[in-house]
């Protein structure tokens, strides 16, 4: 009877554990990046502890050809960003970019930011594509 009782509480622990999300600094975050202003451009980006930084990588689709489309991540959400940027990435071309910047993925979840694109270097003000840094659900 005890091994029952023990098999049935190591059961219900790891279906309590399944269901409750866990951020491992390891283990990085994925953020959905959604079209803005019509501009039919989404994607997502990966956040990847990089020594004491983080590596973002921005996959984008249904950009323009043989354009660089500037990126940075914000204070702030999409929906009401800082307009100055608190890390510049490096930009979006052919549908991808990557960096590394100095900070954890810790420090970039503990208030609100955003990774937005940006149309061109020539039309800055017009966002793309953003998507808010949290942890995924």
């Amino acid at each position: 009877m005890k091994k029952i009782l023990a098999c049935l509480a190591f059961g219900v622990g790891l279906g309590m554990a399944a269901q409750t999300p866990v951020l491992a600094a390891d283990m990085g975050l994925k953020i959905d990046l959604a079209a803005q202003n019509g501009s039919g451009e989404t994607g997502y980006a990966t956040l990847q502890p990089h020594g004491k930084g983080t590596q973002v990588v921005i996959h984008l689709k249904g950009g323009p050809a043989g354009v660089a489309q500037p990126a940075h991540i914000h204070s702030g959400t999409c929906d009401k960003l800082d307009p100055k940027p608190a890390f510049g990435l490096k930009p979006v071309k052919g549908g991808m970019s990557s960096t590394v910047v100095p900070v954890s993925i810790d420090k970039l979840l503990a208030s609100p930011m955003a990774i937005n694109v940006h149309e061109s270097a020539k039309d800055l003000k017009k966002y793309v594509a953003c998507g808010d840094i949290k942890k995924s659900m």
